[in-house]
């Protein structure tokens, strides 16, 4: 049976966490930009490795381009389950 892609709001890598403490990504490499906001909740990663992050600032980079850094709340199968599991999402 074949799965549909996933559509990460922004590709970034879970691994990849820099001074900050947090994981980032560019938000150039976004499918659409303005769905990655300070504060948003968004499908981070990739088609692979997807996550659920909460995006805590967004800075400018020392080449112009604008470094999202993340705050990873979980992998979706995770977060759906407790979801679940809370009633604040039917079973």
């Amino acid at each position: 049976m074949a799965t549909e892609k996933v559509n990460v709001a922004l590709p970034a890598d879970v691994h990849m966490i820099d001074e900050t403490g947090f994981v980032w990504g560019v938000l150039e490499e976004a499918e659409d930009p303005e769905r990655v906001q300070v504060g948003h909740v968004i499908v981070a990663g990739d088609s692979e490795e997807p996550f659920l992050a909460r995006v805590v600032d967004i800075v400018e980079g020392a080449d112009g381009s604008h470094i999202v850094h993340l705050d990873v709340l979980g992998v979706p199968d995770q977060v759906v389950g407790e979801l679940r599991r809370a009633k604040v999402i039917p079973a």
